[in-house]
Order: structure tokens, then C-alpha cells, then sequence
């Protein structure tokens, strides 16, 4: 396959979860009436510099780090799991607190192992092998696309506060290729 080709494929892989990711966001903002120009005030409480411009194109996109997703949780003041109260509520930088999230939710599922997550997420379209995938986990670099994919193939508890399960298996659905 060319470079071209496996572009597109990437691309139709990741197209509906970078739109679930900015819907989850905008799902956020818009339960806390929070703006755009709000949120902006409220990220520089916590040391983040954004404009609103550049804030309103990463939520338009939906291709955001992890990290960002966390932030807009934490200063919209918006409902998330209780297992991730712990990593939220810390004095970690951001990478780790998103690290910290996401390895909680995998630990929950003790079986599952690098190869096995990376198996899975091809079941769905998404193709990452297991030493990049738990390099991006264990630094916290991951956006929420990956997140959300690893929440639908391992069913995480407490995504429905951001987005319906009918939406991630549509998404899910839309990468797996046929049997």
C-alpha cells in the first residue's frame, strides 16, 4: 500500500473519533455553559495559554492530546469518573495526570497486555503496534481519539458522561473492516 493510501485509510480510521472527541468537549462547555472566552479565563487560572481562536480549531478538529480534554474537564468544572478523581486532583503535570486516567481504566482489566490492547484496537480500524501504543500511554502523549478507542474496546465505566455508547460502537463500527 503507498503512503498515499495508508494516509486515507488513517484518516477514515480517525475521522469519526476526532469527532466524538470534539463532541465530548463541546458536550462539556455546553452542560457548564461554559464559552469559549470563559474557557480561555479558566485556563489561564491554571497556567494554560490559548487563544480562543486556537481553542475553538482544536474542539472543531477534535485532534487534541489527552491532556487538553483533562484540562477543559478540570476548569469547566465538569462531572468525570470517580477512578479518575485521583490523577485529576493531583499535582502531576498534565501528561502524567492523563497517563494516570488512562492507566487506572486499563488496570481494571489485569489480562489485557500491550499486544493484546493493540489487537483490539485493530479490531476497530486502528492500527498502532503495542511498544508505540504503550510508549504514548505511559507518557501521556495520546490524544482523546485513542482514549476514546481504548474506552470502547475495553468498555471503560463513566464515558457515558461525555458521550453515548452508541456513538463509540457507530465509530468502532466504522474502522472495523469486514470479517
Amino acid at each position: 500500500m503507498s503512503t498515499r493510501n495508508q494516509a486515507k485509510v488513517s484518516d477514515l480510521a480517525n475521522g469519526p473519533w476526532e469527532k466524538l472527541s470534539s463532541r465530548a468537549i463541546r458536550v462539556m462547555l455546553t452542560r457548564r455553559d461554559v464559552s469559549y472566552g470563559q474557557l480561555v479565563e479558566a485556563l489561564a487560572t491554571i497556567g494554560i495559554t490559548e487563544s480562543e481562536r486556537s481553542i475553538e480549531g482544536k474542539v472543531h478538529r477534535g485532534s487534541f492530546r489527552h491532556t487538553f480534554f483533562l484540562q477543559v474537564l478540570t476548569v469547566s468544572r465538569s462531572l468525570y469518573p470517580e477512578q479518575w478523581a485521583h490523577a485529576l486532583q493531583g499535582k502531576m503535570e498534565w501528561e502524567a495526570r492523563a497517563a494516570a486516567v488512562l492507566r487506572g481504566e486499563l488496570s481494571l482489566q489485569p489480562w489485557l497486555d500491550w499486544m493484546k490492547l493493540s489487537k483490539r484496537l485493530g479490531e476497530i480500524g486502528v492500527y498502532v503496534e503495542p511498544e508505540p501504543l504503550r510508549v504514548q500511554i505511559e507518557d501521556g502523549s495520546f490524544s482523546t481519539a485513542l482514549f476514546l478507542q481504548c474506552a470502547t474496546v475495553c468498555r471503560f465505566a463513566g464515558v457515558h458522561l461525555f458521550l453515548d455508547q452508541f456513538d463509540l460502537n457507530e465509530a468502532a463500527l466504522a474502522g472495523a473492516s469486514p470479517a
